[in-house]
């Protein structure tokens, strides 16, 4: 299929913006747009089509919501908005498959999502666009583009979904459990070292391919200082170089990491 064209524009009779996709093919009142146009299917802007000169035109009606690729011009994405953003897109997915709907319908791009107070809404275009699974790891790439690299937590969740997203075959739930449990035990390991008393010394330096930390402890009765070590593996090394500018490239980020090279791009 042709590239989508869209135009955006006010509707001042009504009151209201709407989205307007034109695609380079014959409008069929078929069961999909009759399906999303006579039911509230959560997570999906409401939509009417018409068709002329052998073109299907579809009206998504947006009031009082932003596009991603709008709200993003100018902000920055964070580890909170990558997960809320993800698990809405879940719910949605099953939604239009409780509808017997296709979920490649779904049009996955920043310029066609839109948010408003924390909510996100998709457009479902009648028809099969591309492959669900390909478009959410070209997402992946936006928040990549956008994210707030003082974020640590951020760059752990963007980092796991892209890398994960590569896959043909993936679990974007399985995804999420993976990093909110890894998430977990970084939170307690945060937790141990500020429980530790104020005679303790941290140093970061590099073994090898890990950026191991050294914690020196000052014990009460013993005025020796006890070492011990604990391993982040690579990941906390490349975060650091990207937090101080000296790492620029998302690709090169993945590759250090995994160790080998990984066909993917931004």
């Amino acid at each position: 299929m042709d590239e989508l064209k869209t135009e955006i524009r006010e509707e001042k009779d009504w009151n209201q913006s709407c989205l307007y996709i034109e695609v380079p093919v014959p409008y069929e009142e078929d069961y999909e747009i009759r399906m999303i146009r006579n039911n509230d299917i959560p997570g999906l802007l409401k939509v009417t089509g018409i068709g002329s000169e052998g073109k299907s035109r579809y009206a998504y009606h947006t009031g009082g919501y932003i596009s991603l690729a709008k709200k993003f011009e100018k902000e920055t994405v964070d580890r909170d908005m990558i997960m809320e953003f993800t698990c809405q897109f879940i719910e949605t997915v099953n939604a239009v498959r409780d509808y017997i709907l296709d979920p490649d319908g779904i049009l996955l791009a920043p310029e066609y999502i839109y948010v408003k107070e924390g909510r996100y809404k998709f457009c479902y275009l009648p028809m099969s666009y591309r492959c669900l699974k390909n478009s959410f790891h070209e997402m992946t790439e936006f928040f990549v583009k956008k994210l707030d690299y003082r974020d640590t937590e951020g760059i752990f969740l963007a980092y796991i979904l892209h890398r994960s997203t590569l896959q043909e075959e993936y679990d974007l739930r399985a995804i999420l459990d993976e990093y909110i449990s890894e998430e977990k035990k970084r939170r307690e390991e945060q937790k141990q070292k500020e429980d530790i008393s104020d005679g303790t010394i941290f140093t970061v330096e590099d073994e090898g391919e890990e950026a191991v930390e050294k914690i020196y402890t000052v014990r009460p009765d013993d005025p020796s200082a006890m070492e011990e070590k604990k391993r982040y593996g690579p990941i906390r090394k490349m975060i650091g170089k990207i937090r101080t500018g000296r790492w620029g490239n998302w690709q090169d980020l993945i590759t250090e990491i995994d160790g080998q090279d990984i066909d993917g791009h931004l």
